[in-house]
């Protein structure tokens, strides 16, 4: 929301105030009836002369104070403009004053769900059916609202007895689809996505059916059923050009490590995206890729956000959510602790400012680790008490994975329920027990289980872990092999995680180019401070890749990286750099090849 927006709020806010607090308003007479009142306030809300509508309500309600509907249309406008504490309030008011009708009390369980309060729309869900019993639409909200908050198996009654009562209903069947999902079934939760398509179809319901086409794409995808998920994606786009389609297809991108896919999708759906989603993914991808300033200001614009209703209708909640974000900002945060240790400076005062922002940055890091933990702990106590025991122990395996008995005490409960839902599944907890454990071993067979096409990003994960893990002089040759592996998948997942690449380096220097010997000198020990091993002789084992940098005169500087073993330019590019201190030129050079190198999108 822009800051005209915000400040136009602002001023309606406390304009309602204003008139809540001073009264009556001059200008109007007292001779006008209670129908007056309400047309007038109708046609000032049609001309958008909001202020003028909240007025003649105000003052309205004041000489009609038993009259609900005043209180109703001034709801209904709050809600339109989003004010849900606002718009809840008149709604009360209207119920108290007598007015239990189906829209009044379906507002307020809407609203409720809309300001997060979802036991308390629950609860006005399952009054509305007590008296109103026929109504379809209620039945679907109260399970979709079981959905949101894990209440699975209540969930699945409720849909069920309104299938019973009502007979085939799209709406219902993909509710019902969804819920099967969410209990892994996902036989049954196909059979009842293709139902729902399959009647938005004969009804030549593109909308609906696009929103069916991505339930059904996110439950292959679960599944490990990369290309029926694609497909799908597509269907559902096809069918109408939607945020989630474009999200979902992204997110199939990103696992392929195709960050350039990715990020086109993830731009095309935050364009019409009214939700923080797009911007949640964009900055999921940024952290891959090694840019992670841009993904920690993303992060943060979501963790701003003050407007969450938008989880009333997706399948999440505010520990989820806050969850999530905490746990993207603590990884963006201990990869820039990273960056700034290594980053290739000169002079005491440049180095003093890094050490002091990598401290600064590994405080940050901790503190959204431990809130991550804390949702973690939160959101597994909600799954376990609708015994939802798999999504329970995954949740206490990740607040626990400090605790390394603890972790696998968990992981080890959650990889045997779902290994026999989703077989492929061990390889992840093959990597998740290689990580807790400390063991390339495990690691290196996880990759082995990994679809190379579909799943690069799982492959780039068990590399990166496995790593830091190849210790001592008798693995240096295969720790620079999987660096050269992982460079080659996503370079960006280096520098974040403190590794560099093996680099067989050569120089050539103008002849009027002075003092080429310490220049020399200087890059390479800038190279070595950015993560790299270097060497100056050819053909050493496990030094992949040659950097060459050609420095003339003038300054111009040629930077070429070259694949030995392909034979072929990884990358080049020319520049020119500002003439200054000799240390502060050789930095400048490294830390522009660096950003060469390293560089993803």
């Amino acid at each position: 929301m822009n800051m005209l927006r915000k400040r136009g709020f602002l001023i309606f806010i406390l304009y309602v105030f204003f008139l809540s607090v001073m009264g009556s308003v001059p200008g109007y007479s007292d001779t006008e009836d209670l129908s007056w009142y309400e047309s007038e306030a109708r046609k000032a809300i049609e001309a958008k002369n909001y202020e003028s509508a909240v007025t003649l309500l105000k003052r309205a309600e004041k000489k009609y104070p038993k009259a609900n509907k005043l209180n109703l249309l001034l709801a209904d406008l709050y809600y339109d403009k989003r004010l849900f504490k606002l718009a809840m309030e008149e709604y009360e008011k209207a119920e108290k004053k007598g007015d239990e009708s189906y829209y009044t009390l379906n507002q307020i369980a809407r609203t409720l769900g809309k300001l997060n309060r979802d036991a308390d729309s629950i609860s006005y869900f399952k009054k509305i059916l007590k008296i109103y019993p026929d109504s379809i639409e209620t039945y679907d909200d109260l399970g979709w609202m079981y959905f949101k908050t894990h209440q699975l198996k209540e969930g699945e009654k409720i849909i069920l007895k309104a299938l019973t009562l009502f007979g085939d209903n799209r709406a219902l069947d993909m509710t019902m689809g969804t819920i099967y999902s969410g209990l892994y079934n996902f036989e049954k939760a196909k059979e009842y996505y293709l139902k729902s398509i399959k009647s938005a179809a004969a009804d030549k319901d593109d909308y609906f059916a696009s929103i069916a086409y991505y339930n059904l794409s996110l439950l292959e995808h679960n599944f490990y059923h990369f290309n029926s998920a694609l497909k799908y994606t597509n269907e559902s786009i096809r069918m109408a050009d939607r945020a989630p389609g474009h999200l979902s297809r992204g997110e199939l991108y990103e696992a392929q490590e195709n960050f350039t896919g990715a990020m086109q999708e993830y731009r095309e759906a935050l364009a019409m995206d009214k939700t923080p989603l797009s911007k949640i993914n964009i900055a999921i991808l940024y952290q891959k890729a090694g840019r992670l300033e841009l993904a920690r200001r993303y992060i943060e614009d979501v963790l701003s956000t003050k407007d969450l209703s938008w989880m009333f209708y997706y399948g999440t909640d505010l520990e989820r959510h806050f969850k999530d974000i905490h746990e993207i900002l603590a990884d963006s945060y201990d990869g820039l602790v990273n960056l700034e240790l290594e980053k290739p400076v000169v002079g005491l005062s440049a180095r003093i400012k890094s050490l002091f922002l990598a401290v600064k940055y590994r405080v940050l890091a901790y503190y959204h680790r431990v809130k991550f933990r804390t949702y973690s702990i939160s959101v597994g106590k909600a799954y376990l008490a609708e015994k939802d025991y798999l999504d329970a122990y995954w949740e206490f395996y990740k607040a626990n994975e400090k605790y390394p008995s603890v972790a696998l005490k968990y992981l080890f409960l959650a990889k045997d329920i779902e290994t026999k839902i989703t077989p492929h599944s061990e390889a992840y907890y093959l990597q998740e027990e290689g990580k807790i454990k400390k063991s390339p071993v495990l690691l290196a067979r996880s990759i082995g289980e990994f679809d190379s096409y579909w799943e690069r990003e799982g492959i780039v994960e068990s590399l990166r872990l496995m790593i830091p893990f190849l210790k001592g002089r008798k693995n240096t040759s295969l720790r620079r092999e999987r660096i050269n592996e992982l460079f080659s998948l996503n370079p960006g997942a280096l520098r974040q995680y403190g590794f560099g690449l093996p680099l067989e380096v050569g120089f050539r220097f103008s002849g009027s180019v002075s003092n080429t010997n310490r220049r020399e000198r200087l890059l390479v020990r800038l190279l070595k401070r950015s993560g790299s091993e270097v060497t100056v002789k050819s053909g050493m084992e496990g030094y992949r890749y040659r950097l060459f940098i050609q420095w003339g005169a003038s300054g111009d500087v040629l930077v070429r990286l070259i694949d030995n073993k392909k034979l072929n330019i990884v990358h080049e590019k020319r520049f020119t750099i500002k003439k200054g201190r000799l240390k502060s030129e050789c930095a400048d050079v490294i830390s522009r090849t660096i950003q060469l190198i390293y560089k993803v999108m």
